[in-house]
């Protein structure tokens, strides 16, 4: 049912995205960059596909442990019973948010979030399709407080649509909730790469968690923020997206000596390499000052073909989302096969023939948009 509300909020997250764009090219005569776009919102509908086959088991889980092991029962006609477990969400979301930028292997999960260099509304539809799985021990706690499952599902829900309207640089600070709850301003901060900045700000619709454990920052009008990911992915690929850092770590994985490092590294905080790989295959130290955005050079007809093609997936994802419970098992994954590939393709044409990208420091756009 959740995902009959994410169909219904397909328009209204285009209308938006509408808005914003309009907003900033009378402002400024900025606009949206097709490419980043597009792939912000395919590794969106790749995350959906995905958890069509994937959250409903998850849910099934909850139910089971939440009805067999359940420490308490809660009425589902009770104010208390939604308003408790929306914050108990919140407090295990910031957890599980947190543990993901920390430990290498939950990394992959949320990265695709991360990969953008713009912020703007499309990057809160880039999600990443492992995430929800890679954190879900970590909310059986609620579970096992008896959290009824449709408590649980909509209070979820509740928590992915407010932070939509937090990715913007359209809305300055927010009077009155700045440090209270999570904001453009407050989320901006979680987002750049900045070192002032680095893992910051982890609240998902409360800012307290982070100001009780530490991780409190604010934005600061002499340091701009920095969009993107300090490994930056250097592709409009949203497949890949979605298993890059994996595939670092499992090159690091093969190529290590030592046993023990293979196994470590997967557990170890975000980035640690085996002594002996980094010696013989470094990484090329992040450059914020001189660091140029993604932006390879096509034609015109390449850019409409591949916003064709992404239009195209669109009623197609609706249709998928809406009729989930009826369709048979080898109608879905026809369906969802057709949409990757015009995803795909829509990348293969963004991401040009000659691979070069063109001289757009991130520096010179980071400030744009501010109200």
């Amino acid at each position: 049912m959740a995902d009959h509300y994410v169909a219904f909020s397909i328009p209204f997250f285009l209308l938006f995205i509408g808005l914003e764009s309009l907003f900033f090219w009378r402002k400024n005569r900025t606009s949206l960059r097709v490419n980043d776009s597009l792939t912000n919102m395919s590794c969106g509908i790749i995350t959906l596909i995905f958890e069509l086959f994937t959250k409903g088991s998850l849910f099934v889980i909850f139910a089971y442990l939440s009805n067999r092991f359940g420490v308490f029962e809660w009425s589902m006609g009770s104010a208390f019973t939604w308003i408790l477990f929306f914050f108990v969400y919140d407090f295990f979301y910031y957890w599980g948010h947190r543990l993901s930028h920390t430990i290498n292997f939950m990394w992959n999960g949320h990265l695709p979030h991360h990969q953008s260099e713009e912020y703007n509304f499309t990057v809160a539809l880039r999600q990443g399709a492992l995430q929800d799985t890679l954190v879900f021990p970590i909310f059986l706690p609620m579970a096992f407080m008896g959290c009824p499952i449709e408590v649980f599902a909509t209070v979820l829900l509740l928590n992915k649509f407010f932070q939509f309207w937090i990715h913007t640089k359209a809305i300055g600070r927010v009077p009155l909730i700045e440090g209270i709850f999570n904001t453009p301003s407050a989320h901006r901060v979680h987002h750049a790469v900045n070192p002032r900045y680095v893992d910051k700000n982890y609240g998902g619709v409360v800012m307290f968690w982070d100001k009780l454990f530490g991780t409190w920052a604010e934005e600061r009008d002499d340091e701009p923020c920095v969009y993107g990911v300090r490994k930056p992915y250097r592709s409009w690929d949203p497949l890949n997206a979605h298993v890059d850092w994996w595939a670092r770590l499992w090159k690091d994985a093969v190529n290590t000596g030592k046993w023990t490092d293979k196994i470590k590294l997967w557990f170890m905080p975000t980035g640690w390499r085996p002594a002996d790989v980094t010696e013989n295959d470094p990484w090329t130290p992040y450059d914020i000052e001189n660091y140029k955005k993604y932006d390879p050079e096509v034609s015109l007809w390449q850019k409409i073909t591949a916003i064709a093609l992404f239009l195209a997936t669109l009623p197609l994802i609706s249709h998928l989302l809406f009729e989930q419970f009826s369709l048979p098992l080898w109608k879905k994954a026809v369906l969802s096969m057709v949409i990757v590939a015009c995803l795909y393709g829509c990348a293969y044409l963004l991401n040009g023939t000659k691979r070069k990208s063109l001289e757009v420091v991130s520096s010179n756009s980071t400030n744009e948009g501010f109200s």
